[in-house]
């Protein structure tokens, strides 16, 4: 509708003026009286329908930014954990809303802007051209010559914007991971130095930006140049054809108007053609995500798992990070754990007790071998029943700026309030929770900041119980928690882990000693596997570190 109002009052205005100053100069006041009624009216019914377009357009707008919102981030959410290890979130944060931002963008122009100034453009033309085919020939070449230097000049300032959009992408992602890390900043009073680095890089910013300026600055002037003499050619050639009779004083006034009307397309196009490039500049980064196949892919024939018993196997496993290296993680390595085992992982850091619950999660794929779930190889099984299967707690407990109850949630989003209390009972959370303000409605700060290390890590031990899943893997779990915290998270393992296949890794052998079974890996290889009490017995390297243990920690 605001499209065809456009086209209506582009056709209706010049002519409207025409008809005023001809009858004016023929003393036909009462047809120009006509005429400026008929266009006041017609202009204050467009003005009336404006503001309804205006609203059924900002709700489809709406509705397309919402989805292509959800496009873009579905597709990134889906991406390896690796993707996310080699870009900075701020980046991603940034191409996601650029992304959104830009297509929008794009589509308005396309669909507006675009297609109204080329109206502005070729209306205007077949019309002269109707009354006048000189003046139609002279316009037509005057603007494709126009055209021409608008798109030479667009492409004049394309690498200053190609590079200001990077450079805007990489600043906001650095801010951000300066924010994320402050306690760090603020620890080594480095405030100063991030400040200044901002600055520095703001700084290197703004000077691309001015230089883009100073080059569109000087395709300026010629398109103001280009102007002058577009007026100085049609102006003397309408009114010598009127003087010869040729064209009437209702053309000479068409054409007038209409060359202004011309050369304020051609502007257009040009600012156009600008918003066309920041919008293509802000959409492209987004197709590294878009258009990006993921190294882990679920299998095409991959089948629905249910009913997990928890067996879990690891045959002749081979894994190495970097695949030019020699120095693999794992090489041939073989490990069965029967359903509702609970098994200790015992080793020096670097051994590979992390990237073997990684491995099973499938968060990196295995070089050579086979990981089997109830038998059947993981990657045969969709990664999201896969996961569904484990609850998974990281040395680093992840909590999200969110209410404690909310954080557990995250896991289950359907439970109960009496199932997430059960939760918290377990992970032994209930007393520290009862002294808050908030309870468990309390915020935890970005990253859980608010909470003390122990806390974070027993509300994601929460969250994990509450995802009822038949295998329980929990990586340095009990890392960041004081002896008296530990003991209770150890004596709760008895409630939290019955009936499931447990898989826990820790340095803290005391965890560990309730555990029906116990290994000791070196360099990806097994070198001790028994229970607590026959791994002392047997005096090699876990009752070396069980005794050492003993005598500085109690």
């Amino acid at each position: 509708m605001q499209f065809i109002g456009r086209i209506v009052k582009l056709i209706i205005m010049p002519i409207a003026i025409s008809l005023i100053i001809t009858n004016l100069s023929e003393q036909n006041y009462d047809g120009a009286y006509k005429s400026a009624i008929f266009f006041v009216v017609f202009s204050f019914i467009l003005g009336l329908l404006t503001p309804l377009v205006q609203f059924i357009g900002i709700k489809g707008e709406n509705k397309a930014y919402k989805e292509l919102t959800g496009q873009y981030f579905t597709k990134l959410v889906s991406a390896d954990i690796e993707y996310f290890n080699s870009n900075l979130s701020g980046y991603l944060t940034s191409a996601t809303r650029q992304y959104a931002d830009g297509t929008l963008g794009l589509i308005k122009s396309l669909r507006d802007r675009y297609l109204s100034t080329i109206l502005n453009i070729v209306f205007p033309l077949i019309v002269i051209s109707w009354f006048s085919w000189q003046l139609g020939l002279v316009t037509f070449i005057l603007c494709i010559i126009q055209a021409v230097f608008l798109l030479w000049s667009s492409r004049k300032v394309d690498k200053y914007r190609v590079i200001s959009r990077e450079m805007y992408k990489q600043n906001s992602g650095k801010m951000a991971d300066i924010i994320s890390n402050i306690l760090v900043i603020k620890s080594t009073a480095q405030e100063a130095n991030s400040v200044k680095g901002v600055k520095s890089r703001a700084s290197v910013e703004a000077d691309v930006f001015k230089k883009r300026m100073e080059a569109q600055s000087w395709l300026i002037v010629g398109r103001e140049a280009f102007t002058v003499a577009v007026f100085m050619i049609l102006l003397p050639l309408t009114v010598w054809l009127m003087s010869q009779n040729t064209i009437s004083i209702t053309v000479a006034v068409l054409v007038i108007t209409y060359t202004t009307t011309i050369l304020t397309g051609l502007y257009s196009l040009s600012a156009d053609l600008d918003g066309h490039d920041d919008f293509v500049d802000k959409i492209i980064p987004a197709f590294d995500i878009l258009n990006r196949k993921n190294i882990i892919e679920d299998s095409p024939t991959a089948t629905k798992i249910q009913n997990v018993k928890g067996e879990i196997e690891f045959i002749n496993l081979s894994f190495n990070y970097d695949k030019q290296s020699e120095n693999e993680v794992f090489s041939n390595f073989s490990l069965k754990i029967p359903a509702g085992q609970k098994l200790g992982l015992v080793g020096l850091s670097g051994s590979g007790k992390s990237t073997l619950t990684k491995l099973l999660l499938r968060f990196n794929d295995i070089d050579n071998g086979q990981i089997l779930l109830d038998g059947i190889d993981i990657r045969d099984l969709r990664q999201i029943d896969l996961r569904r299967s484990i609850s998974y707690v990281p040395q680093e407990p992840i909590l999200f700026h969110y209410s404690i109850k909310d954080n557990v949630l995250v896991s289950r989003p359907d439970a109960s309030d009496i199932e997430i209390e059960k939760a918290l009972k377990s992970a032994h959370a209930s007393d520290f929770i009862a002294e808050l303000p908030n309870g468990i409605d309390s915020i935890v700060g970005e990253r859980g900041v608010k909470l003390s290390g122990g806390q974070k890590q027993r509300i994601a031990i929460a969250r994990a119980v509450l995802q009822h899943a038949p295998i329980f893997v929990l990586d340095e779990a009990t890392s960041a928690l004081d002896s008296e915290s530990e003991q209770i998270i150890k004596n709760s393992f008895v409630d939290i882990l019955e009936g499931k296949t447990a898989i826990v890794a820790a340095h803290r052998l005391s965890t560990l000693s309730s555990m029906d079974r116990i290994i000791v890996i070196e360099n990806g290889q097994i070198i001790e596997d028994g229970t607590h009490h026959q791994l002392v017995e047997l005096n090699g390297s876990y009752a070396k570190l069980w005794k050492y243990q003993q005598r500085f920690f109690g």
